[in-house]
């Protein structure tokens, strides 16, 4: 957690909810239920929360009013209990270097996943972070949402709120044991929530049942996209089988992590290829009235790159970071140098020794590329993520529905075709037990699907697992 709701408004928004539940209004699902916000979505000043970004630079900053989303779900009841941790919410090139330093949001290449200087580091609930690794390592959370993952399962709170350009939702949804959606692109209301990037940006929910996470998911909805949805809404989907859904399985010879991005023991890889295996067994058991195919590919999402990096992330953050210093109107902040200059003039706070480095920053800032390059890049994407890839293959093998397994690449593939990804929680990896996620994806405005996959694997497979370290009452001095 960044930041808590003071005790008073707490105890004054609880006792107003009671309330109303004593005189029979029940407002929703979600009335009295307290929730978690990624601290790069806007509340209203009744909260006394500042939208910090995780950067000293934020600390006082205190929106004029609260995210859309985080409104609609006041107003169905919902408590917003505080803030989250975050990497710190700067530009990264779409590239494989940055990969390796943990996926996004960083405003360097080498920083740690779920830190920030304000929040400092966040620590996954199941394993203790192990100071000497680097990249994606075992303990590692990742990011960017890393605090909204962490707190849901911790118990902080039901469910949380984060964002997503490239993996931020659901790649440390994966590592909590959780249930998360990155939906499809521009079907949410994005008023009030930084974006690193203009346009691949998503805000999306993250929780431990699919219940809770359909009602979340279908409350960021635009209120023409939900319009889209019977009063049910996601709900309705919920059907707890297979039924009609053709799901490719990825092969996981081509869609693992590469060593030089995670560095994994001879166990625990044989043992994340195990759990991948038995879930895709344990599918096509159940699914009698639909099919699971494997193995499925698609092009490498390394054919994404452009002369060694995607650039558009860089050339949409510094815009994106500058509309956001527009709004928030902070002394002494109009443009992204000015950023880099507060972090070298704080540099014992926002780069300390083991958080050093702000390239993306200031490649952002030096070296945008040109527009005629943007163009290029982006037309890329698109050919190579849907018109040769997810979509070709669902044409092609007569699928709706796509798995692999988390620690992959194919949150490149998501971020660039603008599609919707979701996880669901496998289990943990028995070496260390270090949750491990299966992923999904399905075209654009077919979150049904994905909603109906999910409420089938929640019914056929075991309930996600309690992080042992919260059930074991014995002090302990690991961080």
């Amino acid at each position: 957690m960044i930041s808590i709701v003071p005790n008073h408004i707490l105890m004054e928004r609880s006792a107003q909810l009671d309330r109303e539940r004593t005189e029979g209004r029940v407002r929703s699902p979600f009335h009295g239920i307290p929730i978690l916000v990624k601290d790069a979505i806007a509340t209203a000043p009744s909260l006394e929360l500042a939208t910090t970004l995780g950067s000293l630079a934020f600390k006082n900053s205190i929106a004029p009013k609260s995210a859309s989303i985080v409104t609609k779900l006041e107003e169905m009841g919902a408590i917003v209990l505080g803030k989250t941790n975050l990497n710190v919410s700067k530009p990264c090139s779409f590239c494989p270097q940055v990969f390796l330093a943990g996926l996004i949001h960083h405003k360097g290449d080498m920083n740690s996943n779920g830190w920030s200087a304000i929040g400092r580091q966040t620590q996954s609930a199941y394993v203790a972070r192990k100071g000497n690794e680097t990249g994606l390592g075992q303990s590692d959370p990742c990011g960017s949402s890393t605090g909204s993952a962490v707190g849901v399962s911790a118990g902080y709170a039901l469910l949380s709120l984060g964002t997503e350009s490239i993996g931020s939702i659901v790649m440390p949804a994966s590592r909590a044991g959780l249930y998360a959606l990155k939906p499809t692109l521009n079907t949410v209301g994005m008023d009030g929530v930084f974006r690193s990037s203009i346009e691949l940006d998503v805000v999306g929910g993250l929780a431990r049942s699919t219940a809770d996470l359909a009602v979340l998911s279908q409350t960021a909805l635009t209120r023409e996209n939900r319009g889209l949805l019977s009063e049910e809404g996601y709900l309705r989907f919920l059907t707890k089988n297979f039924d009609s859904l053709r799901i490719g399985f990825l092969d996981l010879t081509k869609w693992s992590l590469h060593p030089n991005i995670v560095d994994l023991d001879e166990v625990i890889l044989k043992q994340m290829n195990e759990i991948y295996f038995a879930a895709l067994k344990r599918i096509k058991k159940h699914a009698t009235k639909g099919s699971a195919v494997y193995p499925v590919d698609i092009p490498p999402a390394t054919d994404l790159w452009y002369k060694g990096q995607n650039p558009i992330d860089v050339i949409m953050c510094k815009q994106a970071v500058e509309n956001w210093l527009d709004e928030v109107k902070i002394p002494g902040l109009k443009a992204i140098e000015d950023i880099i200059n507060f972090n070298l003039d704080h540099r014992e706070v926002e780069l300390p020794e083991s958080h050093p480095d702000q390239n993306q920053l200031l490649k952002a800032s030096r070296d945008p590329p040109s527009q005629e390059v943007y163009e290029t890049v982006k037309e890329r994407m698109k050919l190579i993520s849907k018109d040769n890839g997810i979509d070709k293959l669902f044409r092609e093998q007569n699928l709706n529905m796509l798995a692999f397994p988390l620690d992959s690449l194919m949150v490149f593939v998501s971020a660039a075709s603008g599609y919707p990804i979701a996880t669901a929680p496998l289990g943990v990896i028995p070496e260390d037990g270090r949750p491990y996620g299966l992923g999904v994806m399905a075209q654009a405005g077919r979150e049904h699907l994905m909603f109906q996959f999910l409420s089938a694997f929640e019914a056929h497979f075991p309930p996600r697992v309690v992080p042992p370290r919260l059930q074991d009452d014995s002090p302990s001095s690991e961080i």
